[in-house]
């Protein structure tokens, strides 16, 4: 059975996807996180000029739910919440309890653009977020005429234990490639594989969306395949398309 390495916490969504077609899935976190500004984040949750609340990763809805409740936050109810796949959707509706926009718009520029659509230009949105966010989105919605407000709720840092991961990997395991799921991840791994010798970084790099096939691309390394949805049947169609092609060539 081959394996495949997936750079993200671990997902029975994934382990599943991959063993139904007969591949094993290895699951090393790049990341670790450090939630801030909880008091801040409350305050603006209780500010009732905004249009709506977008939130991009599963972290920032992480953060909201830490401080949610909502018999203070009932307002929240009746605005629009903004979200990009459907893992996230299901995130906001478990965790805060509401029904969230734009699962299926598949990145950031695809929501920016339904946001902008939907909504007058005087709309006002809260946007908490990591402190390694790109500006793609806010951008946009920017230039339609709208207010985002930008709030830093948690910070991305390696994790401690990247470095005995990658090694004990490239000890214990002999897989056939590798998936990337942040562009931040992208670095700190890319970074900690120059530090040793090792077969990892010549295997086939597989990235979750455009963002990270770019920061791949920009470290120098070819991107095998990207994902045409942030979901697990398409990582895993990203790369079967590529060994059967390898296989037939």
């Amino acid at each position: 059975m081959k394996k495949v390495v997936l750079f993200k916490s671990v997902s029975e969504d994934y382990e599943k996807a991959f063993l139904d077609v007969n591949y094993q899935a290895l699951f090393v976190e790049p990341l670790q996180f450090e939630f801030i500004n909880k008091e801040d984040l409350s305050q603006k949750l209780l500010q009732s000029d905004y249009t709506g609340l977008i939130l991009t990763s599963p972290r920032a809805i992480e953060a909201v739910s830490k401080c949610w409740d909502p018999a203070r936050f009932v307002l929240w109810n009746t605005k629009r919440i903004y979200t990009v796949g459907e893992v996230s959707s299901h995130k906001i509706k478990l965790l805060l309890g509401l029904e969230a926009l734009g699962a299926t718009s598949g990145n950031g520029e695809n929501l920016a653009n339904i946001i902008t659509k939907e909504n007058p230009s005087n709309s006002k949105f809260l946007f908490p977020c990591g402190n390694l966010r790109t500006e793609t989105l806010p951008n946009i919605v920017k230039t339609s005429g709208m207010t985002v407000d930008a709030l830093t709720v948690y910070e991305t840092k390696e994790n401690e234990n990247l470095r005995t991961d990658l090694m004990e990997l490239n000890d214990s395991a002999t897989p056939c490639c590798m998936v990337f799921f942040s562009p931040s991840g992208c670095e700190y791994i890319h970074r900690q594989l120059q530090t040793f010798s090792n077969n990892l970084k010549e295997l086939p790099h597989f990235a979750i969306g455009n963002s990270t096939a770019y920061k791949i691309e920009n470290l120098g390394v070819e991107v095998a395949g990207i994902a045409a949805r942030p979901k697990a049947d398409s990582v895993v169609e990203s790369v079967q398309n590529y060994f059967t092609c390898t296989q037939a060539s």
